[in-house]
């Protein structure tokens, strides 16, 4: 039953059965462990994945190399870099997938030096690269900011390691050229590409497009998604976003209106903390939290210490056209800024805040968060769909370059 929720993406059921079946005094064999790692990994749920690692110590599980792996990756993604590099540190004979995972996990979290560190030990130690590594080095070059040592590596994998690289390989660099403002440059990599590119690849480009605010390139590349995937609303609303930060405002209503009109598919954006062994699950603008009003008022409360502050809501972050005081409201219910409230209230002093979100966290929202770490005291470390941000002191581990 663990199994088949974690399959089908029932992860909260998943984690429940898991732990009926520790009440009722049942001890976890290897495919339920693995199963509850990969559950903790996506919920990022590290009080649990604790548990289980704790659990896996007294089976013996710890002894086997997919289980340790599993658990680096399970760390890694609950924002616990330490706990990974202690128990990856431990572990002997290390193979190509545990070094995968600190390398990625190194990018993950914005940490470009350590990341290639790490790929230097990995050949010293005679362990030969593989595509997935690769990937690894390219993110954290592209997470960093370092173009020269991201060209250096992409055309030196064929002959260094005879890996001819993949979509994914060439969606890094068009994503490292793109996040530099070089996006002439990674449309000109995308035309010389040997095989079609596909949409991850336009994908990167639409996102570099969106935070250099380049509409022109933009509509090719979602012309180019349509094509690909006809029922995604990604591109459209990312084009949407464009039109809305460079003041085009009816452009961004027709894009809009074209969205509802084909049905096309949009990610509900939401944001989940873990307090108290369950998961409190938040959406921009929700209501249905049993302490939703307390919430309320500790937006209320950092609204004004925010403001007091000196910060200014960013309104190009809100994709319809409305007054000022409408965009700050609707900036204010984000839902990654309802779990932090929530965090602030329940979280104990001098424990991080752990939030994640399904989407990428927005500028205005980054803004915020940097200076609520700072006037709270409190360490704030935020899970988007790309990447971890560490909000501590009024500054983010990223460097806002991201």
């Amino acid at each position: 039953m663990i199994k088949a929720y974690e399959q089908n993406e029932f992860l909260l059921e998943a984690l429940s059965t898991f732990r009926e079946m520790s009440w009722r005094g049942i001890r976890p064999n290897y495919p339920s462990a693995i199963s509850i790692l990969t559950v903790c990994s996506a919920l990022a749920i590290l009080n649990s994945g604790r548990e289980l690692h704790a659990a896996m110590l007294r089976c013996f599980f710890d002894i086997d190399v997919f289980a340790v792996s599993a658990l680096i990756t399970m760390y890694i993604k609950c924002g616990n870099l330490d706990r990974a590099k202690r128990v990856f540190s431990m572990f002997e004979p290390k193979d190509v997938v545990m070094w995968n995972s600190m390398i990625t996990g190194y990018a993950q979290h914005g940490l470009g030096e350590e990341a290639l560190g790490i790929f230097n030990d990995m050949r010293f130690a005679g362990m030969a690269p593989d595509s997935i590594t690769y990937i690894g080095v390219l993110t954290a070059c592209s997470y960093t900011g370092k173009v020269e040592e991201g060209r250096e590596i992409f055309n030196s994998m064929s002959t260094s390691s005879a890996i001819r690289p993949g979509a994914e390989h060439y969606s890094c660099m068009v994503d490292l050229l793109g996040r530099a403002g070089l996006v002439d440059e990674a449309l000109d990599l995308i035309k010389n590409m040997p095989d079609e590119p596909d949409a991850i690849i336009w994908g990167a480009l639409m996102g570099a497009c969106r935070m250099h605010k380049n509409a022109e390139i933009a509509e090719l590349a979602a012309r180019k998604l349509l094509e690909l995937e006809p029922d995604s609303a990604g591109p459209y609303v990312l084009l949407s976003h464009i039109y809305t930060s460079t003041g085009r405002w009816e452009d961004a209503s027709k894009m809009r209106k074209f969205i509802s009109s084909r049905n096309l598919n949009k990610s509900p954006g939401c944001s989940w903390i873990e307090y108290d062994k369950q998961v409190h699950l938040f959406t921009s603008g929700d209501i249905t939290h049993p302490e939703h009003a307390i919430i309320l008022k500790m937006l209320e409360k950092l609204d004004g210490l925010l403001m007091e502050s000196g910060y200014s809501a960013d309104g190009s972050f809100v994709l319809h056209d409305i007054d000022e005081e409408q965009k700050v409201y609707s900036l204010r219910y984000h839902s990654e800024r309802q779990a932090v409230a929530y965090g602030l209230l329940k979280v104990p002093e001098g424990m991080p805040i752990r939030v994640m979100k399904n989407l990428r966290v927005c500028g205005d929202c980054h803004a915020a968060m940097k200076l609520v770490a700072k006037i709270t005291s409190r360490e704030i470390i935020l899970r988007d769909a790309n990447r971890f941000h560490h909000f501590k002191d009024g500054s983010c581990s990223c460097r806002d370059y991201w």
